[in-house]
């Protein structure tokens, strides 16, 4: 195997140690803005709950106020009606009361129904703000985490774009731009090796004469069904 041949595999070990570095990196920070998504749901779905708790209250005060004008207006008319000789007169005030008497029965059980939603939207509220503060703290950790992370993936990614950069000048132009060219189309196997007669990149067999070219190792030997560089052990 020729010393071209070995640079553009340690080549291709490298450029693949950089991509699997930058996908590890596209995950962590996909897995934090999953995080932040998860979080700012559960606060959205605190608050709305919060919102809630403060209408129902709000609801349920003002029926409060609704049930004491009907009590008051009831005992008010009750005092009236000792003092009526009327019967016309008594008889619409006793209607009014019942009246107010039905106001009065409706407050109370609308009250009741707010009460029974307060409690359910209470429960749901305390459920939803039990666990905020310990999920903004694991998201801080993963933040600090990942900070370090990211940082020292950062700094093996230039170490391992330096080593790139030294082979790729060892390499004349030409080569560089074919072997190029094979790993933004092949990926990570740009060049792969023949085993058993056979591309180990499509599993096409090679003819005796690319055989021969690979072994005198003179030029850079193409598959002629994959366009992969090809190489000998």
């Amino acid at each position: 195997m020729t010393e071209r041949t070995e640079i553009l595999k340690r080549l291709q070990v490298i450029q693949n140690q950089i991509n699997e570095k930058n996908f590890f990196k596209e995950l962590l920070r996909e897995e934090i803005q999953k995080r932040k998504a998860e979080l700012q749901s559960k606060k959205t779905f605190s608050e709305k709950k919060h919102q809630e708790l403060l209408t129902i209250q709000k609801e349920i005060d003002r029926k409060d106020l609704d049930l004491k004008s009907d009590e008051e207006k009831i005992k008010k008319f009750n005092i009236q009606l000792n003092s009526i000789k009327n019967n016309k007169e008594y008889s619409a005030l006793r209607s009014e009361i019942s009246s107010k008497e039905a106001d009065k029965s409706l407050s109370e059980d609308e009250i009741l129904n707010l009460m029974t939603r307060l409690e359910a939207t209470e429960k749901e509220y305390k459920e939803s703000t039990k666990g905020l503060k310990q999920d903004e703290g694991k998201l801080e950790e993963l933040l600090q985490s990942a900070t370090r992370d990211l940082e020292k993936a950062d700094e093996e990614i230039d170490t391992l774009k330096n080593s790139c950069t030294k082979y790729s000048n060892s390499l004349d132009s030409s080569t560089l731009q074919q072997f190029n060219r094979l790993s933004n189309t092949k990926g990570k196997s740009a060049i792969v090796e023949v085993i058993d007669n056979a591309c180990s990149g499509c599993s096409m067999n090679i003819t005796l004469q690319t055989l021969n070219l690979l072994m005198s190792g003179k030029n850079l030997v193409i598959c002629p069904n994959c366009q992969r560089i090809l190489f000998l052990n």
